[in-house]
């Protein structure tokens, strides 16, 4: 940290007080305007604070550091990650932020690109992702040493449109957990995906997470989710810090693990992947969602491959507590109060397999 040694001077013309510093080559010059040795004192507590938290990029431009922030984004994540972040910032944010100093911005200008994706007709989903991607920002820039507020109470309209989401109703659930017959080329027979799509509604899992998963994620009735494979075929660590996680597995998860196992073994696959294409190689979600678009069309089911997610969510809120399923899921809230000051109880992971079992056993028995 840089050490100031010279004192404030009072300045007869401009009726100030005045002091100037330099640090890292960047010089800077503090003022204030009340008399006697309390503006002195000010003065100097402004250069003071500078020297110990300033920048010498305090001057930066919103649109040259964001082009640093997305050649990052671009080299330490998946090519779906930067293509979201990417269009953020060319639609929302570099709009009404390119020109201005980084750390100048303020609570309002964050909040003035949120007020615009609304008014352009944004869905509640799309400008919570945007207000997170803000929020990556403010932490780039913060390890970049660039001084600037915080953003902390970015909220979104009231009035966002939410999107209509569907989920497997029960007599679909029956049709997918008793029939694995389509037609192909003018045949009727089993289809090969099918237990990829009955695991994916049993666990709640993103299409992704399915196609990552490998048998040496499984240990016992355990099933670890640690990779998932995105619309691109890239392998990623997941969407976001709680997609690794643990999950014990019930019985209807283990009789599904069965069939699968012996699926592979008529068709002569063997590969590493718990649930491979055709050929015995990794999966990407889009060709899973090509899959399950034949198979629910022809069962008239509109349910798409990612609702299957809500499903798991949507029958068993009623019977499992909220801290266990996202304990299944994955998921994290806008304040993680289970992550943050829960800890997992020895059990619990069992407990949440008991109960989707049950869940499942009065949804498919009825």
């Amino acid at each position: 940290m840089a050490v100031r040694k010279n004192e404030a001077r009072w300045v007869e013309k401009s009726t100030r007080w005045r002091i100037d510093v330099q640090k890292d080559g960047v010089r800077r010059s503090f003022y204030s305007a009340t008399a006697g040795k309390k503006g002195k004192a000010e003065a100097e507590r402004k250069a003071d604070k500078w020297l110990e938290t300033g920048s010498s990029r305090e001057n930066v431009r919103f649109g040259a550091l964001w082009a640093e922030h997305l050649e990052r984004v671009k080299s330490t994540t998946g090519t779906s990650n930067y293509k979201q972040t990417e269009y953020f910032g060319r639609c929302w944010l570099l709009p009404g932020l390119e020109h201005k100093r980084v750390a100048a911005l303020t609570e309002q200008d964050w909040q003035n690109c949120i007020d615009r994706g609304f008014k352009g007709g944004l869905s509640k989903k799309t400008l919570t992702s945007i207000r997170t991607t803000i929020s990556v920002f403010c932490r780039f820039a913060k390890k970049n040493g660039i001084p600037m507020e915080r953003p902390e109470d970015i909220t979104i309209p009231r009035g966002a449109p939410v999107g209509k989401k569907r989920i497997l109703q029960p007599d679909d659930l029956k049709t997918l957990f008793s029939t694995d017959l389509v037609k192909t080329r003018g045949q009727v027979q089993p289809y090969f995906y099918v237990p990829a799509f009955r695991f994916l509604v049993l666990l709640g899992l993103r299409p992704g997470e399915l196609c990552g998963l490998q048998n040496s994620d499984l240990s016992g009735n355990t099933l670890t989710v640690q990779r998932s494979i995105n619309s691109y075929g890239e392998i990623t660590t997941g969407k976001n810090e709680n997609a690794q996680r643990s999950i014990i597995l019930g019985r209807h998860q283990l009789a599904i693990l069965e069939q699968q196992r012996e699926n592979l073994k008529r068709h002569h696959i063997i590969s590493k992947w718990l649930f491979p294409d055709r050929h015995g190689n990794a999966m990407s979600s889009v060709c899973l969602y090509g899959k399950w678009k034949l198979y629910r069309k022809q069962h008239n089911i509109s349910c798409s491959l990612y609702e299957m997610r809500h499903t798991l969510i949507s029958l068993a809120k009623s019977d499992v507590p909220e801290q266990l399923i996202k304990m299944v899921v994955g998921h994290s809230g806008s304040m993680d109060t289970f992550g943050v000051y829960g800890h997992e109880v020895d059990g619990e992971k069992q407990r949440a397999a008991n109960m989707l079992d049950g869940v499942f056993d009065r949804v498919l028995s009825q």
